[in-house]
This record gives C-alpha cells, structure tokens and sequence, in this order.
C-alpha cells in the first residue's frame, strides 16, 4: 500500500465556540469515520485540524506549512471567506485541493484558483435574492443595512444594496461594525432614527443575537431579513419574540433532503439538529476521498486530477448531485428562504421553499 495520505480541516474557532461544537467540524468528522479502514481506498488516510482561531495570518501559517508536507492531498475549508482569501493563493501555488463548505465571497472563483472548489453559492446569488424577497415578496420600499465588516458582511450588503436599489427600494442607512464589541447602541440608535420598512442583516451568529436585541429594544418592529448568520439570533435574541424575521440559507436543508436521511439520523443521534454547512463538509470530505479512490495515483497531483473529473461528470452527495463550473463554483447551488414563527413557547424555522420559488 501507498504512502499514507492526508486530509487538513482548516477551521476558526472562537473562545465561545471550539471545534467540536462547530457543525462543520461535526460533518467532517462524520465522513472520516464512515471511510475509517476503508479496503477500497488505496492508501490509509489521515487528517489534521488547522485551526486559525479567525486570524488570516495564521491561516497562510498554517497552509504553507500544510502545503510543504506533500503528504497532504486534499483541504476541507475554511468556513470563512477571509481565511479563504488567505489560505486559497498558498494551496493553489502548491496544487493541492481545496474544497469549502461555506466560504462565498464572490471573488474566491474570480481569482484564478484553480484548485478552489465550493459548494455553496456565492453571496452576489444570495444577496440578489434576498434584495428580490425585500422588495417583492415582503414589500417594503426603505430598508437599511447593518453587516459586520468582514469580507463576507460587507460582500453580502454591497450585493443586497445593488440589487434593491435596481429594483427601486431605498436604502435609508447602513451601518457595520468589527467583531468584538458587545454594545451596539449608536448602530441601534441610527437603524431606528432611519425609519426603515425593513431590516437586513449580514452578520454572524454571536454579534447577530446582540445587535438585533439592540434594534428591537429601540423600539423598530418592522420584519428584519438576514443569511443564515442571524439564524440563532431569531432564536435567541432580537427583542419582540412576536415580530417577523425571515431568513435564507445558501446551503442544504438536510431536514428535507431524502438524500441526507442516514446522515441526519446519525448526525442528530450525537448532536443538536442545528446543522448549519455539517451537510456541505461531509460532502467536502467524501468527494475528496472518492477523488483519491478513483485516483491513477494516490498523490497530490492524482487526487486533484481525479477530483476535476469527479466534478465534471457529477458525484451524488447527500447535499444533491455535485458538479462545478470552470471557476470551481458548483452549479445550480440553492439558496433556501424561511420564515421564523411563534410555536407556543419558542421559535421554529418555517420552511418556505427555494429562493427561485418565492414570487
């Protein structure tokens, strides 16, 4: 048997949230254990967390060193798009795979990375859509903005801003801030001072359920519209329990994908059912690791050019059929949009269908 390979999950915890709580994290991990002493692969497989606790530096860190040991055939990650942008020019030099759950900024598949791949859809599809959802479906002309002014925050508000304006809404303000701060005051205090008819959010979980609980105590009631970041700040923040809020999710909804069922019943037999892009890193992982079963050779070079050709010809995963463009972004992604409703004493996610779906 070959040399032994390796797969590196390169991962941003944080001090409230560490790896193992992370449903990435957790869907890699499951596909690692399906594939454990695997006979049909042609080499044993092992993996490394590379952790870059948030910080782009340590990223590149981490990939160069990753990228040196050609041991490595394949990366799972990042999560986020700025460790994305860090770490994805180091792989791509090295020729090593790169497949990501969830990094979306537009500009990861604009850059010439030819060994970048992702399978979700990039924030320019989400944030048309949801400007689409803001201005037709819930009918509000003014809205305003508050995203954190990371790449995907910011990316995600320039694009929803374009497509409102193009549609005749009006953006009556738009606020951001840095991750850290716990007091959002003054952002809360302009957001209502603007009137909105609507407001939209671009922000991750943590911050999300501390500014949206900033906004609804200064007394704005309007239905507030986010990415699936502002999902737990529904649940567990943003003031008035009864207001509206509705969200979408540019990833798989493993609740209602036949495909998924034995992936949620094992993942939910471990875990909370909260399983935000667990879907998407499982099928990261798996396409990796039939890429290096299909392989001519289990080399670096043999897994991404069985990996090319995977994608080409399609591989069926549990999030769907799985193809990729010549960018590396995966065709025919979905976004899916819900409405957060009132059952008794909690909140629930209302699925209501695609985003192409919704008029």
């Amino acid at each position: 048997m070959a040399e032994p390979a390796r797969i590196g999950l390169s991962i941003s915890t944080r001090i409230n949230a560490p790896a193992d709580t992370l449903p990435t994290y957790r869907g890699f991990v499951l596909a690692m254990e399906t594939v454990a002493g695997a006979s049909d692969l042609p080499t044993d497989v092992g993996w490394t967390l590379l952790d870059d606790h948030g910080d782009p530096d340590t990223s590149q860190a981490l990939a160069e060193q990753v990228a040196a040991d050609p041991t490595y055939v394949g990366i799972v990650g990042p999560m986020g798009s700025t460790e994305a942008f860090a770490n994805a020019p180091v792989f791509d030099r090295a020729g090593l795979l790169q497949v990501s759950p969830c990094a979306s900024h537009p500009d990861l598949c604009n850059r010439g990375y030819r060994t970048f791949f992702r399978l979700v859809p990039n924030e320019t599809v989400q944030g048309t859509e949801l400007a689409r959802i803001a201005k037709n479906h819930l009918n509000a002309d003014r809205a305003a903005i508050v995203h954190d002014a990371d790449a995907f925050g910011t990316s995600v508000a320039d694009n929803f801003s374009a497509g409102y304006i193009d549609l005749g809404g009006k953006v009556v303000a738009r606020e951001s801030f840095q991750q850290g701060p716990d007091e959002y005051g003054d952002l809360a205090g302009a957001i209502s001072a603007s009137n909105p008819q609507l407001v939209f959010f671009a922000v991750h979980g943590h911050e999300g359920v501390l500014v949206s609980g900033e906004i609804r105590d200064r007394g704005v009631a309007v239905p507030f519209l986010g990415t699936d970041g502002l999902k737990t700040s529904f649940f567990l923040g943003g003031g008035d329990p009864g207001a509206e809020a509705f969200h979408t999710h540019s990833g798989a909804d493993f609740s209602r994908m036949p495909t998924a069922a034995a992936f949620r019943e094992e993942y939910v037999s471990r875990w909370p059912a909260d399983s935000t892009y667990s879907p998407e890193a499982y099928d990261s992982a798996m396409m990796i690791l039939e890429a290096l079963r299909r392989s001519d050779e289990p080399t670096r070079s043999g897994v991404f050019d069985s990996f090319k050709r995977l994608g080409d010809s399609g591989y069926t995963g549990i999030t769907g059929t799985i193809r990729f463009g010549e960018t590396g972004e995966r065709l025919d992604a979905p976004v899916s949009f819900y409405r957060v409703e009132k059952a008794g004493d909690r909140r629930v996610m209302a699925y209501q269908g695609v985003t192409t779906d919704i008029g």
